[in-house]
C-alpha cells in the first residue's frame, strides 16, 4: 500500500500543477502553492504550534505506544539512528511535500482561500465536489479517495497492533480473540462520533472535538514528554548506548545530554505551559466549555467525549502499571532493596 499511495500522490500533484485558473482568475494552483508554503506570522500562536507539535507527534506515533510496538520488532543490532533518520523523511515527504503540493493547490483552484479551511470537510466533503467538476475528476477523485483509504487503512494497522499486542503479551490473550477485543473497543469509544450527527442533525461532531482537543493535541504531548524524560533522565547512558548499537551514525553524548535532556523536555515543557493557559483561556477546562455554551443541547457529547478519555487513560494506567511490575519485578524488587 505504501509504494501505491506515493505513486497516487505524486500523480495528484502532477494533476494540481496543471489545472490553472477553472473557475476565478484570482484562485489558482499556483497560488495555492503561494498560499501555503509562505508563512503568514501573524498567524503564529501557542495554539497553533502545539497543535502543530501534535500533528508531529501524531503522525509519528510518538505518544501513544506504536512506535514502542514497532521497535520491539527490530533484531538488537538494527540501526535505529538511520531507520528512525527514514521514516521521518518518508512521512514528512508524504504529508508536507505530496500533500502539500496536491490537496491544497487543488482545493485553492475551485475554492479560493477560504473554502479551503478545515480538514474533514475538506477531505470528505470539498474535495469531492471539486473532483466532480474538474476534467478526468472521476479517475482522480478515485485516486483520491484510495489514496486516503491506503492512508487510513494502514495507520489503523499502527493503531491495532499495539493493543492487540499488549493483550497477547500481558494478558495471555489468544491473539485473535485480542483482535475482537480490540475492535469492539474500538466500536464502542468511536461509535458516538457517527451516532452524533444522526441524533443531534447537526454536523458539529462536538464529540470528537472534545476527544481531538485532549487526545489528539493536548495528552499527546504530555504523554511525549513522559516518555523523552524517562530516556533522558532515568535510562540515560544505556538509551545512549542503545540507540548506537548497531548504527552507521552514532550519536554522541554531548547530543544526546543536549537535545534528549535539556532542549526537547524544556521545549515541550513550554509548550504546554502556553498551551494550558490559552485553554484554560478558552473554558476548555470549564464543564461548559466555551465552544458549546451556545448550544446547551450538545453538552452532553463533551461530556461523553471527556468520559471516553478519561476510561481510555486509567484503563492504560492498569495495564502499564501491571506490565511493568510483572515484566520488571526483579529489578523492582531490587531497587527497593537497595533503597
Amino acid at each position: 500500500m505504501m509504494p501505491v499511495l506515493y505513486a497516487f500522490g505524486i500523480i495528484l500533484c502532477i494533476r494540481s500543477l496543471t489545472l490553472g485558473a477553472p473557475v476565478n482568475p484570482d484562485w489558482s494552483s499556483l497560488k495555492g502553492l503561494n498560499f501555503i508554503w509562505n508563512p503568514d506570522f501573524s498567524q503564529l500562536s501557542w495554539g497553533s504550534a502545539i497543535a502543530a507539535s501534535g500533528q508531529i507527534f501524531f503522525t509519528l506515533s510518538l505518544g501513544m505506544g506504536i512506535i514502542q510496538n514497532y521497535a520491539s520488532y527490530l533484531k538488537p543490532d538494527e540501526d535505529i539512528i538511520t531507520a528512525s533518520v527514514a521514516t521521518i523523511s518518508l512521512n514528512e515527504f508524504a504529508e508536507v511535500i505530496l500533500g502539500g503540493t496536491a490537496v491544497i493547490p487543488i482545493a485553492y483552484a475551485f475554492l479560493g482561500e477560504e473554502g479551503i479551511k478545515g480538514s474533514i470537510g475538506l477531505a470528505y466533503m470539498a474535495l469531492p465536489n471539486v473532483f466532480r467538476t474538474m476534467t478526468g475528476g472521476g479517475i482522480f477523485g478515485a485516486v483520491w479517495f484510495l489514496l486516503l483509504f491506503f492512508a487510513g487503512i494502514t495507520s489503523a494497522i499502527a493503531m491495532y497492533n499495539y493493543l492487540v499486542a499488549l493483550l497477547e503479551e500481558d494478558a495471555g490473550i489468544n491473539r485473535k480473540k485480542g483482535a475482537w477485543i480490540v475492535f469492539f473497543g474500538y466500536i464502542i469509544v468511536g461509535l458516538p462520533v457517527a451516532l452524533e450527527p444522526i441524533l443531534t442533525k447537526t454536523a458539529e461532531l462536538i464529540y470528537f472535538t472534545e476527544v481531538d482537543n485532549w487526545i489528539g493535541n493536548y495528552l499527546l504531548i504530555v504523554l511525549g514528554l513522559i516518555e523523552i524524560v524517562i530516556i533522558g533522565w532515568c535510562v540515560k547512558d544505556r538509551a545512549l548506548e542503545e540507540m548506537n548499537k548497531g548504527g552507521l551514525w552514532k550519536v554522541p553524548k554531548w547530543y544526546f545530554r543536549l537535545f534528549h535532556q535539556f532542549l526537547t523536555p524544556i521545549t515541550i515543557i513550554t509548550f504546554l505551559i502556553f498551551f494550558t493557559l490559552d485553554y484554560a483561556k478558552a473554558g476548555n477546562f470549564n464543564l461548559v466549555p466555551s465552544y458549546v455554551a451556545n448550544m446547551p443541547s450538545l453538552v452532553i457529547w463533551v461530556n461523553l467525549g471527556r468520559i471516553a478519555v478519561i476510561g481510555v487513560l486509567i484503563v492504560g494506567y492498569i495495564q502499564s502499571y501491571k506490565a511493568i511490575k510483572n515484566k520488571y519485578k526483579y529489578e523492582i524488587d531490587g531497587i527497593v532493596e537497595f533503597s
